[in-house]
């Protein structure tokens, strides 16, 4: 059972975090998605090497 505990805590605090900055993301109208965000600075860091 510990296992398990393990592999669930993890995905439900990943889980809980991403809904709550996809609400706080529309409440505060962010021109960006959260996908948008990190392909943003994906480009950004690889044109620094």
């Amino acid at each position: 059972m510990k296992n398990w505990t393990s592999l669930i805590l993890p995905s439900i605090l990943g889980l809980v975090a991403g809904i709550g900055h996809g609400i706080t993301s529309h409440h505060q109208q962010l021109p960006f998605s959260l996908s948008e965000q990190v392909v943003e600075s994906v480009q950004v860091n690889s044109s620094f090497n």
